[in-house]
């Protein structure tokens, strides 16, 4: 009997429609189509994500190969990304989700991303002139470019591949999530609140540091150039782990903050 390369040589084999394969062959063709149907079935969800999702009217629905493709565009960043001192992890398949994608740069007033909304993608800079406020259970939100605003309130993920440039107060507020920042990061008050992780990997300039429940990830680090803050949220804004409250404060009051 021949080898099983000879074998895979015989004539009439190829045009009988028989296909000879290797047993590596085999399960590499079993775990692509295992993926394949994995995949289908993850873009069905997505669709009905977003039949569901309140819409940006700036922005398009996309498939969840587009959002990957965009995301693989920076891997490179990506990965260099974690290797600083300050902690930060970039897993390319979390941050793919049902996806509305602005392609280019987005300027507005304010920007809400609802509870129970899709991701947002933006390949450019997004400017928004007062509040950006991300709600809990919001999708995540991706800026392939520098973000500026006047405030930002976060309950999810954020990531920013430029610079972040925020005037007024930056507050986070999520145990399960982290805002990213590539660039270089300017903001006038950041807010941690339960620990959230700001994961600032650029130069960085702070006016205010808060760490409002100790020992908020990477503050140790920022804090060699900004001091850690003796204040806290003035009470009259509401309970200092609600977010909802701190973005409606920040309508009619930049400094939200009292000595304690």
């Amino acid at each position: 009997m021949g080898s099983f390369k000879d074998l895979s040589k015989l004539r009439g084999l190829k045009e009988a429609g028989l296909v000879v394969q290797t047993a590596s062959e085999q399960t590499q063709r079993k775990r692509d189509d295992e993926l394949r149907k994995q995949r289908e079935l993850e873009e069905a969800a997505a669709r009905a994500v977003l039949a569901s999702a309140p819409l940006y009217p700036w922005a398009r629905t996309a498939t969840l190969a587009e959002a990957r493709a965009l995301l693989a565009e920076h891997e490179m960043a990506f990965s260099i990304a974690g290797r600083g001192e300050v902690e930060a992890v970039i897993d390319i398949e979390a941050l793919v989700a049902p996806p509305q994608i602005a392609d280019g740069n987005v300027t507005l007033d304010e920007l809400i991303l609802p509870s129970e909304g899709s991701a947002l993608y933006v390949r450019g800079d997004l400017a928004i002139g007062k509040r950006v406020v991300q709600r809990s259970r919001a999708g995540l939100l991706v800026v392939l470019g520098s973000l500026r605003a006047h405030h930002l309130v976060t309950r999810g993920q954020i990531l920013v591949t430029g610079d972040l440039d925020i005037g007024g107060t930056v507050y986070g507020n999520s145990t399960n999530y982290a805002t990213i920042v590539l660039g270089a990061a300017r903001i006038g008050t950041l807010i941690s609140a339960a620990h959230h992780l700001f994961s600032l990997l650029g130069t960085i300039a702070i006016g205010e540091l808060v760490d409002l429940d100790g020992d908020a990830p990477n503050f140790s680090i920022f804090a060699r150039s900004t001091p850690r803050s003796s204040r806290t949220i003035d009470p009259a804004v509401g309970d200092r782990h609600d977010e909802a409250a701190v973005a409606a404060a920040l309508t009619s009051r930049d400094d939200i903050l009292t000595s304690r």
